[in-house]
């Protein structure tokens, strides 16, 4: 019984013992309330002090980024004072084309301070959007921009160049160009611009063309392949050393080139680089053109437009081309957006028939045997008729500037350059 007795007092012990373990535990692990206000209750407090820590992190990232930017700038001024390297500044001013969607394909148009490049096949109209940006950087920059054309090819007149737009002033192109020429010239525009004191103005060289100017050394050579390969070599040393002298003299040197076909001579074909170009096709010139390049641009015929093909001039209005165009190397905006743009033979690129085209092809643009905007439907015209009534009726000229601006934004800006979070 004695037995009995003291085991039913320690069985009574534990249970004490456990009880008060128990509340021991529910009190240190504060047991959730059941209730749903209760719970919101405690939601406030805690929201309150994840806001105060996010605001402690926030802050503290911005302390530590100020710190690097500190360190960055300690840096650049240290390797500036002792090495006179300085960073680039990180922007390019721009020479419109006078072409809505290929300003925006190019990043603004062509870079100024750099060396730039047009290539295509033989009447894509190189020379011709070479030309029309002179003219337009001359109304860019009211008549202070200085241009220039060195024509090895001989092909173009002050009468060409004025129908293209340069009239700002009227100027008559540079013939009996060698490569050494073009750089001396070069030279000499980057002293003139010092000694005049307009090196923060930009200036706009235009070379035309790369593949038809010889060197000197070419012109005199009675052995022909004694002089294979050497204006490559010419052009390996100069176009780094001047593309250094563009950048520092505001200066936009923008030359034209053919593209040729590739051979393929023996057991394996040549490797390719810049594969998004016409896969047939290189530029002649060597591969400095290639690495140097700021934007490069590549140009093919897509169509005809004349009385005897599907885009016919009756209903334009004027013979010309829609050329199919694109960056193969952009150093301002994504490459390789193909687009379309419209030129008359006689007038250029048109800024209007290029809108009209991408308008179509974007669906916002109804064609048939009358054509509208999406935007205005009311509004109906045949082709022929597009441009006269955006000259003369004040509303169809703003939604149809309206549709242009908000489908570039759309289509190419947001698409193809989305903007990055902080």
């Amino acid at each position: 019984m004695d037995i009995i007795k003291d085991d039913a007092e320690e069985i009574r012990e534990d249970d004490i013992e456990i009880e008060v373990i128990k509340e021991e535990i529910l009190e240190s692990i504060q047991l959730k309330p059941d209730s749903n206000e209760e719970i919101e209750e405690e939601k406030e407090p805690n929201q309150a002090t994840t806001e105060i820590e996010e605001e402690k992190v926030d802050k503290k990232q911005e302390k530590h980024f100020a710190e690097v930017q500190d360190l960055y700038d300690e840096f650049s001024s240290f390797i500036k004072q002792k090495t006179d390297i300085v960073p680039d500044l990180g922007v390019k001013e721009t020479i419109s084309t006078g072409i809505n969607l290929l300003d925006a394909i190019l990043g603004g148009g062509f870079a100024v301070g750099a060396f730039s490049i047009i290539v295509g096949q033989p009447g894509s109209g190189k020379s011709m959007l070479a030309m029309q940006t002179m003219g337009q950087g001359q109304r860019q920059f009211n008549g202070k921009l200085l241009t220039a054309l060195l024509d090895s090819e001989e092909a173009t007149t002050e009468i060409r160049l004025a129908n293209l737009g340069v009239r700002y002033p009227k100027i008559k192109p540079h013939v009996d160009i060698t490569v050494e020429k073009v750089f001396q010239f070069l030279e000499g525009l980057c002293i003139f611009k010092e000694e005049r004191k307009l090196i923060d103005i930009p200036s706009i060289l235009v070379w035309d063309s790369i593949a038809n100017t010889l060197s000197q050394k070419e012109r005199e050579a009675e052995d022909v392949n004694s002089v294979i390969g050497y204006k490559a070599r010419m052009l390996s040393i100069l176009i780094p050393k001047y593309v250094a002298r563009c950048a520092q003299h505001n200066i936009c040197f923008l030359a034209v080139n053919q593209l040729r076909d590739v051979l393929s001579i023996g057991k394996f074909a040549p490797a390719k680089d810049l594969k998004l170009m016409s896969s047939t096709k290189d530029m002649p010139g060597g591969n400095v053109l290639k690495f140097n390049a700021f934007q490069l641009v590549e140009m093919k015929i897509k169509s005809i437009i004349s009385p005897k093909t599907t885009e016919s001039s009756e209903k334009y209005g004027f013979e010309g081309i829609i050329v199919k165009l694109k960056c193969v190397k952009n150093k301002l905006f994504p490459p390789n957006i193909e687009i379309e743009i419209v030129g008359s033979f006689v007038n250029g690129f048109s800024n209007f028939w290029t809108n009209y085209n991408f308008l179509k092809n974007s669906n916002r643009l109804n064609t048939g045997a009358w054509n509208y905007l999406v935007s205005l439907p009311d509004k109906k015209f045949r082709t022929k008729d597009a441009q006269t009534l955006y000259k003369t009726d004040i509303e169809f000229k703003e939604a149809f500037d309206n549709t242009v601006k908000e489908s570039i934004q759309t289509d190419i800006i947001d698409k193809h350059s989305p903007k990055q979070d902080d």
